[in-house]
């Protein structure tokens, strides 16, 4: 998984290449009850620390906001949630528990 920042009038690269269980668990508890129509910004900033800490702060919350484009903003956020629960998803074959 990557994101891209752009640090120092530069775009800088940065990977999660492991992904542990903890934040799959993580992943589901910053993203429920979570309306990214009507986002507070408190909620954002939930979700910005989500996205720091999966990338093993290797950035800050302040890099994300002064180094992501606001176009990209909510799209890397639901692309990062939706690599995380989908490899759970491929893991597992799809399959849900009551299937």
């Amino acid at each position: 998984m990557q994101i891209i920042l752009r640090m120092d009038k530069k775009d800088k690269t940065f990977t999660a290449d492991f992904i542990s269980a903890r934040m799959v668990r993580r992943t589901i508890e910053v993203s429920e009850g979570i309306n990214f129509e009507s986002l507070k910004p408190e909620e954002l900033d939930k979700l910005i620390d989500y996205i720091v800490e999966l990338f093993s702060n290797q950035f800050t919350r302040d890099d994300v906001y002064d180094g992501l484009s606001s176009k990209d903003l909510l799209s890397t956020i639901t692309n990062c949630i939706n690599e995380v629960v989908g490899g759970m998803t491929e893991s597992t074959g799809g399959e849900g528990k009551n299937e």
